[in-house]
Parts: C-alpha cells; structure tokens; sequence
C-alpha cells in the first residue's frame, strides 16, 4: 500500500519515483528519539517527508551514550514507523547521529613537498596525505580519551571526515585535481568515538533491518548545516544543550575547526528540580518545561534558586571547552544556542552573565543567539516540524542524510571533496 500511495503521489506531482532516493535521518537523543524520511536526488532536490518522535526511557540513554540498546531499538522502530507512514515510502538505508562526551573531533594537518612541481595533482596524492592525517588525528583521540576516562588501549573508530583546507603553495583551493605546485597541505577534520559506541549504532541500524549509510557527529552536521556565507567568512560557535550533553563546534577559518562535548545537559536541571521538590524526573520535567513556557506562576523564584547553580556550572563548562577549542586564536563573535535544553528559562542570560570574553579571546562581547530549525537551510521541511530549538539537531541530521555518500559509493577522496567545509 505504502508503494502504491507513493507511486500516485509522484504521478500528481509530475515526477518519478525512480528519480529520488530515500533515507532514514535518526537522532537517538537523551529524551527523545526523532527519525526524519529525507527524499533527495542528484538535482540537489533535498525534503523532509516523514517525521516520528518517541519519548525515551530515563534508563534508555547516559551522558548521551546508549546504555540499554534493547529498549532504544524498540523506541528507534516506533520512531520511524511514525515517519515512515507520514512519508508513504519504503526505505533501506539509514544516517544516525552520534553524540556523547566521548566523542572526539580532531583537527590536523600535513604539508608535502612534491618532487616534480609541473605535474598535476592526482588524486592518489592526497589520498595518501588524508590517510596519514587520519592516522595522525587517530593518536590525539585515543589520548584525549586516556585523559577523560583513563583507559589505555582503547578502541576508537573514525566516524566520518571531511576536508577544512586544501592549499597549494599558499593559495587555498576548492577543488585540488589537476592544480600544479610544488608544496601541498592538507587540513582534516576527523571524528571518532570508542568501538562500544560505534557498535551499538551498527548494530541498531542492523536489527532495524536498514544498511548503515554513516554515522554523523551531531554537533558537526549542525555546524556544517549553518555554514552560510557569513559563518563562512566570520564563523560561529555552535552551542547544543541536549537532554544528556552539550555539545559545542567551532566554525573558524572556513570550516569547522573542533568540537567538544560535556555530559551537563537538561537532564541536570530535571534531576535538581526533582530532588529539591521531592517529584518523579517526570514530573520534574514537566514542570521545568512550564517553567520556561512562563506557566508557572506560583513558586517560580525557588525554581529560579534551584537551577541558577547549574546554569552557572554549564556556562563554566562551555568557557572551558572554549579555552581548549581556542588554542590562543580569536573566537568568532556569534554564538549559536540550540538543542531542547538551550530553551530553558533563563539559561542564556546565565550564560552572558558569565562574561566569556573576559577569559577568552573575543575581540568584544559575543553575540548570543537562539537557533532554531528555519535556520537551517538548504532542506524543505514538508512536514511542517516544529520551529524550535529542539528540532535543529534533526533537521541538520536530515540535511547531511541527503547529501553524504554512502560507504560503497564513489572513493574516499570524493567523499572528502564532497564533505568540503
């Protein structure tokens, strides 16, 4: 029924069924899991036809990791039967997004002296120098997480890569084939993350009966999915206050430069308001939700008292990822807020209230905004998602869904090329 209803609807619109492909965009959050159908072809047509959301277990998820993989595959399949009967379609291949704090973004970068300057660049060139990043960027991950875990010899995964900068004696190009020069480098930014989480979103993506087209950082698709002309040229820091992480990246110099990620999310704020009122986390959450809807009227200062000590140890933690992102250069002057726990009451004025420019190096006192879905770009919504906070996650997921290369498809170098920042 589901082929049929698509096959008369592409008739009425004048087009072919064979003409798009399908994906399935999942975003496997602390709260909430949330799958988008994406319909996209080679004519850069890219929409959103299906949507599902299904509230998680609070024994589901822990500091943005799966802990109970049975009970998010149960929630995964009641998501995307959502989607998928909204959408009308069949679909085969799915793009998860991957959060955590153990989740590494590394920047690095190899210059080569080439031997003959006249000759063109080929594209085994800098296959063979993306490797040799990768390698590279590899070793700082695992030692990043030998300092946050203490584990030695653990086994990290590259979850996806794409290319900040290519030069070539100096001059920045887009597309390196067929250039000539005599000094070539290379700068990558690569994601990875330990083999256990990596493995339980393989194994998701199998027991859902979906081929895994690739995993995507969530805080990198929402930073690559901002990328406009003015984040470009002036960049931006990427804020995404989750339900159990934050998750910060850094667009500077023309691409995105890092990420960092700390498990001090909104489940903080509900776990705080339950404890001081003695409540369920359910009916903590609820109440921290009309709180920052304005309906409570009654008691909202003890409300304000009892989280104020965790915004400010949040916007602590953001000043500290900063510092470490920064590595003594300028940061952009805007700052992008997003993600369900970013809507908080409150919550970005504790953040101004902590004068980051004070510590860090801003030219002058940041720009805080709220993003929200109708910021990202580049992707219709036919399902009229929410315009919140909350929904810029997803929808950016659903835009590098339409746009990643599948792991069988094409060689690395064109997938790096085509994940151009």
């Amino acid at each position: 029924m589901i082929k049929i209803l698509s096959i008369l609807r592409d008739l009425f619109t004048g087009t072919k069924n064979s003409d798009y492909q399908y994906r399935v965009a999942l975003d496997i959050g602390t709260e909430f899991v949330k799958a988008l159908i994406v319909r996209f072809n080679n004519d850069e047509v890219r929409e959103i036809i299906g949507f599902g959301k299904v509230k998680q277990d609070y024994s589901n998820m822990e500091g943005g990791a799966i802990s109970d993989i049975e009970e998010v595959i149960k929630r995964c399949y009641e998501a995307i039967e959502e989607a998928k009967a909204m959408a009308e379609v069949e679909v085969n291949e799915v793009v998860i997004g991957i959060a955590g704090e153990f989740v590494k973004g590394v920047v690095n970068k190899v210059s080569k002296k080439r031997t003959i300057s006249t000759k063109r660049l080929q594209r085994k060139e800098i296959d063979n120098l993306v490797h040799q990043v990768q390698e590279e960027s590899l070793t700082t991950a695992k030692k990043k997480l030998l300092a946050d875990i203490g584990l030695e010899n653990i086994k990290v995964e590259l979850v996806n890569s794409s290319v900040v900068e290519i030069k070539i004696d100096g001059y920045k190009v887009s597309n390196p084939e067929k250039f000539q020069g005599k000094n070539l480098e290379v700068t990558v930014f690569n994601t990875f993350a330990p083999l256990v989480h990596v493995s339980a979103l393989e194994t998701i993506a199998t027991r859902l009966g979906y081929r895994l087209a690739g995993i995507i950082a969530e805080p990198f698709a929402i930073a690559k999915s901002i990328m406009s002309n003015e984040a470009y040229e002036f960049g931006a820091i990427v804020i995404d206050i989750g339900g159990g992480t934050t998750d910060i990246a850094l667009v500077r110099n023309g691409g995105i430069e890092g990420t960092k990620m700390f498990s001090l999310a909104g489940r903080n704020f509900t776990k705080s308001l339950a404890r001081h009122f003695n409540i369920s986390l359910t009916q903590a959450e609820d109440l921290k939700l009309k709180y920052s809807q304005g309906k409570v009227k009654e008691g909202r200062d003890q409300i304000d008292t009892t989280l104020k000590n965790d915004i400010k140890l949040l916007a602590e933690g953001i000043e500290v990822a900063l510092s470490k992102l920064a590595n003594s250069e300028a940061l952009p002057q805007k700052i992008y807020l997003c993600g369900g726990g970013s809507s908080l009451a409150n919550l970005k004025e504790g953040i101004k209230e902590r004068e980051l420019y004070e510590e860090l190096p801003f030219f002058k006192t940041p720009e805080i905004n709220l993003l929200t879905a109708s910021d990202i770009k580049g992707i219709e919504d036919r399902v009229n998602l929410k315009d919140s906070t909350e929904n810029v996650t997803p929808k950016s997921l659903a835009l590098q869904a339409a746009m990643v290369q599948s792991s069988h498809e094409g060689n690395f170098l064109e997938k790096l090329v085509s994940n151009f920042v």
